[in-house]
């Protein structure tokens, strides 16, 4: 029994020295700075399963989930933030609720871009998401126009 449980930790040992070092996130060492995040974002639509949000490149921000129209005002940070201020309407004659929401980015000592998900509570490669949900134009004026309507704001 003994001898298994020594095999066992040599093994495990293996196993975790061998797992590749991306798996632990970036070394957050290089900050990405504003004009990088927001000449990466402005002018695109952020595709979404049931909407999407447009960074306009004057600063305006459109978003659409569902039913719901979210219009506002965006900007990049510093410290690597893509950030929108936004009030969300949701019927007609409701006032709407005002919501900020950030996301954070940061490259890695080899430059790779990375961005932090709130949800998971974890850093994770853009790569895909960017190729992807970012698209050039605003994919999302149509619903903007006819949900701004409904609601008359």
């Amino acid at each position: 029994m003994f001898v298994f449980r020594k095999i066992s930790a040599v093994v495990l040992a293996t196993v975790i020295a061998a797992a590749p070092a991306s798996a632990a996130g970036p070394d957050k060492k290089n900050r990405v700075g504003g004009e990088t995040i927001a000449k990466l974002y402005a002018g695109k639509t952020w595709i979404w399963s049931k909407g999407g949000t447009y960074w306009a490149p004057d600063g305006s921000f459109q978003a659409v989930w569902e039913d719901s129209v979210g219009l506002g005002k965006w900007y990049a940070t510093s410290k690597g933030s893509l950030c929108y201020e936004a009030q969300w309407y949701h019927g007609k004659g409701e006032p709407g609720d005002q919501r900020k929401e950030c996301y954070r980015h940061i490259a890695d000592s080899q430059g790779q871009l990375w961005k932090y998900s709130d949800k998971d509570q974890s850093w994770y490669k853009p790569t895909r998401e960017f190729a992807e949900r970012l698209k050039p134009g605003n994919k999302i004026a149509s619903r903007v126009r006819k949900l701004r309507k409904r609601y008359g704001v």
